[in-house]
């Protein structure tokens, strides 16, 4: 069984724990991706939760802090209208040992074919590994396309390149490899 704690941020497969895509991403493309500190980590969890609410056309409440925000995503689910398939999924890909969250699953505008978008405080290439890694692991799907949407304070979104992820996946299994080998050499960096 799969299964995931909040508290500690921690995926298992069949009882075992293992590495989120983030953790992977983090730890072996470094902190010149990941440039967060708590407050920045808090206030994207809430801007993500306000995504899912939005996605699922759901009313809530929020702090003001992310006003801004909140105004950026509904003005993206309402230009963009995606047609919103699957959202906050967490996926395990049991016969690599990693896990992970993606944001949003949807249609490519004007085709059939599927896309991972992901909600960022700003853009990098990490989210195209990040797209593929989701990719691999989702059950049952092909997943060939993946985006970055940039949700801005100023109450605006950009979109980011849509990544064809067939070209990313051998990637993400080389930075997944990388933090395997670096864990049975004993090198560990503690990262939620």
């Amino acid at each position: 069984m799969n299964t995931f704690a909040p508290s500690t941020h921690t995926y298992f497969i069949a009882g075992r724990p293992v590495p989120s895509v983030t953790q992977v991403i983090r730890e072996i493309l470094g902190d010149a991706i990941w440039q967060a500190s708590d407050w920045h980590k808090e206030r994207g969890q809430a801007v993500h939760a306000a995504a899912a609410f939005i996605a699922r056309g759901k009313k809530f409440e929020f702090d003001p802090q992310i006003a801004g925000q909140v105004k950026a995503l509904r003005r993206f689910f309402s230009e963009v209208d995606p047609v919103v398939l699957d959202v906050e999924r967490q996926v395990y890909s049991e016969r690599w040992q990693y896990a992970g969250t993606l944001d949003l699953l949807t249609q490519k505008p004007g085709a059939d074919a599927l896309m991972i978008l992901d909600f960022k405080a700003s853009l990098t290439l990490s989210v195209a590994y990040q797209c593929a890694a989701y990719a691999l692991a989702y059950p049952g799907r092909v997943i060939k396309w993946g985006c970055g949407v940039e949700i801005r304070e100023n109450g605006t979104y950009q979109m980011g390149d849509i990544y064809d992820l067939r070209k990313y996946q051998q990637d993400w299994l080389n930075l997944l490899g990388s933090y395997n080998v670096r864990r049975k050499c004993g090198i560990k960096e503690d990262v939620v």
